[in-house]
């Protein structure tokens, strides 16, 4: 085989390279049982472990390692794609920062987990796997997601619309249903409206100023905050230098609490809070073509910034990007 036809095999752990002891999952010996799961004309691989942890455990350093180890060990003279296997349950989280930081690379990533351990035989690590190789070589570039559903069909979504795995079901979703197409016996079959996604605007530079870091600034992460009924957000260290920004989580209908700013359960007692200490506070996800309800509708008078039309995991990936790199949102968004 031509060693420009190699693929660039990248493991961090998870569930796809866990086995079951003691009733509990835990890390196994190793991922690379997974490679004998391919048939025996699998491609040459070049294997990195940048990683290996359980996903839930992912913390902002473990992805400045792994982003920067991808880039450091990816050669486009020898290399046709990128696989990252990766544990499911923050899969969603780990691909929207790839679509920032890698999809400007020539060829195609490819992220892809598994359900159970491989070891199960429901296990979808196989079929998942093999997926994600017929991909590699049926797409030009652009970072997606691979994986089998509920309904046992293996779907592929964009990276910057994917949207975490369903605790019910263990089935990925792209946001508004814009599904990129479907993997049926090998085959990608394009939804009808699939179309390339554009690289991310300057995630070339991004992801170069990422590898000059030696570790992450002391605004490291993002506060992430649920709009449920019983958030007090008087409770939340607002005043902590460890975050810049803010993020709402918004109900499926984009609405979170907005009664006065002297009720410390409206977002409105958060803003004026975060004003007072210079932070910003984002919400997510809105739709722009939905009706405001007269709840967003008061908070974006106030100045809450609405991330329009991308889930909430993408929300949350260019805002610890731009943490991390001291970029303004506002360019990203």
């Amino acid at each position: 085989m031509n060693i420009a036809n190699k693929i660039l095999m990248v493991f961090t752990g998870g569930t796809i390279a866990s086995r079951l002891h003691k009733q509990a999952l835990q890390l196994g010996a190793g991922p690379y049982a997974i490679l004998d799961l391919v048939p025996e004309e699998r491609p040459v691989f070049d294997i990195i472990e940048p990683l290996s942890v359980l996903s839930e455990n992912m913390t902002p350093e473990m992805y400045r390692v792994l982003f920067s180890s991808v880039i450091d060990n990816f050669s486009p003279l020898k290399h046709r794609a990128v696989l990252i296997a990766h544990g499911t349950d923050t899969l969603a989280f780990s691909a929207q920062l790839g679509h920032i930081f890698l999809s400007h690379l020539t060829v195609p990533v490819i992220f892809f987990g598994s359900n159970k351990p491989i070891q199960d035989p429901k296990s979808d690590a196989r079929g998942n796997f093999k997926s994600a190789i017929a991909l590699a070589y049926q797409l030009k570039r652009g970072v997606y997601v691979v994986g089998r559903a509920q309904d046992r069909k293996t779907y592929v979504h964009h990276a910057s619309l994917i949207q975490s795995a369903e605790a019910d079901s263990d089935s990925f979703s792209s946001f508004n249903n814009k599904v990129a197409g479907r993997i049926s016996k090998g085959t990608f079959h394009p939804s009808d409206d699939f179309s390339p996604v554009k690289p991310f605007k300057g995630g070339a530079a991004l992801v170069g100023a990422l590898k000059k870091l030696d570790k992450l600034p002391v605004s490291e992460t993002v506060l992430c905050l649920p709009a449920v009924p019983s958030a007090r957000f008087d409770h939340y260290p607002i005043g902590s230098p460890h975050f810049k920004y803010t993020l709402i989580r918004t109900h499926h209908s984009g609405t979170a609490n907005a009664l006065s700013e002297d009720n410390p359960y409206s977002v409105l007692y958060l803003k004026r809070l975060c004003d007072a200490r210079g932070k910003r506070i984002f919400m997510a996800p809105m739709l722009s073509d939905k009706t405001l309800y007269s709840s967003n509708k008061a908070l974006l008078d106030e100045g809450i910034i609405p991330v329009w039309n991308r889930p909430f995991e993408a929300a949350w990936a260019i805002l610890m990007v731009c943490s991390w790199l001291e970029k303004d949102p506002d360019n990203y968004m």
